[in-house]
This record gives C-alpha cells, sequence and structure tokens, in this order.
C-alpha cells in the first residue's frame, strides 16, 4: 500500500509537518513518498493508494490559491473511495477553514 503526503508551505511550517507524517508512516513499515504540490501531477498522485494532503491557512482562512487549491479542485472529484488525511497549520484564525475544507 503506497501513500503521498502532498503539500504547499509558506513558511515552513506545513512542510515540517509533512515531513513528520511522512516519518511516521515510514516508521509503521510502510511505503511512503513526500512530494510538495508543485512537484507532483495530479494524474501521478491518484496513482497511490492513499493521500495526505497539506496546505497552511492562508489570509482569511483559505486555502493557498497559487498553486495547492487549483490541484486539490483537479483531484478532489477523482479520489473515489481513496482514503485521505487533510493537515495544515494556522495563525490567527480559529481553523474553521480546516472544517471547509472538509
Amino acid at each position: 500500500m503506497s501513500i503521498l503526503v502532498v503539500y504547499w508551505t509558506g513558511t515552513g511550517n506545513t512542510e515540517i509537518m509533512a515531513e513528520q507524517i511522512y516519518e511516521g508512516i515510514l516508521s509503521t513499515g510502510q511505503e511512503a513518498v513526500l512530494k510538495s504540490v508543485e512537484q507532483i501531477t495530479v494524474e501521478a498522485a491518484l496513482e497511490f493508494d492513499k493521500i495526505a494532503f497539506g496546505c497552511p491557512s492562508m489570509g482569511i482562512e483559505n486555502l493557498e490559491e497559487d498553486d495547492f487549491e487549483p490541484f486539490f479542485e483537479e483531484i478532489e472529484t477523482q479520489l473515489g473511495d481513496k482514503k485521505i488525511i487533510l493537515f495544515g497549520s494556522y495563525g490567527w484564525g480559529d481553523g474553521e477553514w480546516m472544517d471547509a475544507w472538509e
């Protein structure tokens, strides 16, 4: 079973989270790949059995609009029954963006 951890980071916080998730998956003996959203296509991402998506909140609790949001919107309709995880970091808001992203 292969797991993709794909993320976008602005300040490095979400990248640190992605690396920790990736290392945690590897520590269980499972196969995992870590990629920034700029390093992978939707087609390549869909080849994985499970996907962990990471993005910090931007502005007023939104997903990053130039790279991550278009990627997620394209892949979202093609996920089918794949198991996914959503993670990210935020500073000033109260995390409502995570509920909306879900």
